[in-house]
């Protein structure tokens, strides 16, 4: 049993909590960005990338805008970043394409 915006469910058989796929909110998601967009603004982006120790800050930063949250950088941050990276690149060769748009 998936439960949105948690991880995994119980198995009633053997009393065991079981992993599953983790279920973003909408108020996650916009927890997220608000933190992606802080650690940008706070010269956390180097030239080639993220300075060491970003993870740790993405983490802070859930924490203190979703107290109690259970979302951690990996897996849960870097897979949803994928995602969103996966969707907008879908998207954007749909709109590129002559027809669409």
């Amino acid at each position: 049993m998936d439960v949105p915006g948690g991880v995994g469910g119980m198995d009633a058989e053997k009393g065991k909590v079981t992993r599953g796929r983790r279920y973003w909110t909408k108020i996650e998601e916009d927890a997220l960005i608000q933190c992606l967009i802080s650690i940008v603004n706070d010269n956390w982006k180097a030239d080639n990338g993220f300075k060491g120790g970003f993870q740790r800050e993405r983490e802070k930063g859930m924490r203190k805008i979703l107290p109690g949250t259970d979302i951690v950088a990996n897996p849960h941050i870097n897979s949803k970043i994928l995602v969103w990276k996966k969707e907008y690149g879908t998207l954007s060769d749909l709109l590129g394409k002559s027809g669409i748009g």
